[in-house]
């Protein structure tokens, strides 16, 4: 009887500086600025909604382009992997992959290839294979626990990975081998030579069958695929419209419907602390703004007349997501939701919010700075927990289904 083979790493320090740069690059991006300090709850929430996704995940494709590469370098012969290391064969193949798509959509509309501003022989900063290592992870389309880098040093120091034939996913042979590592739809040689940023049929149909067989019950991608609700789900464009539709949704499971349906009460509840901030940061300059704080000062009024979470509500959502936040954090979002419920002043409520502002930030917080050039707002709004990412790549499936 022959024995299975497995190979895990396990490297907290690894996976640690892997989270602080993803998290410190998805803080440089448009409309991220976390001035008050909730985005350890905003992550929570899109975690339980939608784990694999990150806000830098662009297309589809890359879910099937980076395994593929990964798959090339197990292909070749031993003597060519003692040459190259599989972290340099991925960056080489990621960059030629990047060139070949920006040429074949040059003068077409398609949107969220990588490196589309970039010039010929120039690079991104950080190619897919790191922005979507977690989905590939998620979804079972590499078989590992580890972090891309202990994954290269693995597959590059292993000689049960050298050498491997082409097979196909029905192999079943008790070898380790690349199928039992990567996993894609069909072994295609030339598969480079062929590429679109566009899913084909074949594999459309397998991604939504790996969202389908994962272990992530409560993954509203997951369910979308299982229930045949994918379509009616991308009718949204908003997630509070997603949220909306959702709790309309009996055929979905009761914790899947509240994770969304506190997401949503969160978003709505930070919202007006995002709008008293904005309305502080005009006040504090020195030039006037008085249309934009007319403008701001009617959307207060409208938000402050509905329904909204309680102190008890916030320590449930922190429960629910595990999320760890600053002491004073935690702090500021129960007494914000109980200055709400007892009418607490507008004067009340915006030094409830500098105070965080300055204790989150303190000198680094932009009440410390002018604002810019066109100032119209500055920082989060409603928050959109990844739903803007995970509606291109299912909008991309159901494309691809259909050819």
């Amino acid at each position: 009887m022959s024995s299975k083979s497995q190979l895990g790493w396990v490297d907290f320090s690894a996976e640690d500086r892997d989270r602080v740069k993803h998290a410190l690059k998805q803080l440089s991006e448009p409309g991220t600025l976390d001035e008050l300090g909730i985005g350890g709850l905003r992550d929570g929430f899109a975690d339980l909604m939608f784990p694999g996704f990150s806000t830098l995940q662009t297309r589809a494709k890359y879910f099937i382009t980076v395994p593929r590469i990964i798959r090339d370098y197990l292909h070749l012969s031993p003597a060519l992997q003692r040459k190259q290391s599989a972290a340099d064969y991925l960056e080489e193949q990621e960059a030629r992959l990047s060139e070949v798509l920006r040429e074949k959509h040059r003068y077409d509309t398609q949107t969220g290839i990588s490196g589309s501003s970039l010039n010929k022989g120039e690079r991104v900063a950080r190619q897919p294979s790191s922005t979507y290592w977690v989905g590939l992870r998620t979804w079972k389309l590499v078989n590992t626990g580890g972090s891309l880098r202990q994954f290269l040093e693995a597959i590059g120091s292993s000689e049960a990975f050298t050498g491997s034939l082409p097979g196909d996913e029905g192999d079943d042979s008790d070898t380790l081998n690349v199928t039992r590592i990567v996993h894609l739809d069909r072994f295609v040689p030339d598969w480079l030579d062929k590429i679109e940023i566009t899913l084909t049929a074949s594999e459309a149909s397998f991604l939504s069958e790996k969202f389908k067989a994962s272990a992530q019950q409560l993954s509203l991608p997951c369910l979308l695929e299982l229930q045949g609700l994918r379509e009616q789900a991308l009718a949204n464009f908003e997630f509070a419209t997603l949220a909306a539709w959702v709790s309309n949704q009996s055929s979905l499971p009761d914790e899947a419907r509240d994770n969304v349906a506190m997401a949503q009460a969160f978003s709505e509840l930070i919202y007006g602390a995002h709008l008293r901030f904005n309305m502080i940061l005009i006040r504090y300059d020195a030039r006037e703004h008085d249309t934009l704080l007319e403008d701001l000062a009617e959307c207060w009024e409208a938000w402050r007349k509905q329904a909204h979470a309680t102190p008890a509500d916030v320590l449930r959502w922190l429960e629910q997501t595990q999320a760890k936040l600053a002491s004073h954090t935690t702090l500021f979002l129960t007494q914000w939701a109980d200055g709400l419920i007892h009418g607490a002043s507008d004067a009340e409520l915006d030094t409830l919010v500098e105070r965080q502002a300055r204790a989150n930030k303190k000198d680094r917080s932009v009440l410390n700075k002018p604002l810019p050039e066109g100032f119209a707002w500055l920082g989060m709004a409603r928050l959109d927990y990844r739903w803007k990412q995970v509606r291109t790549v299912l909008s991309d499936i159901q494309k691809g289904l259909a050819c």
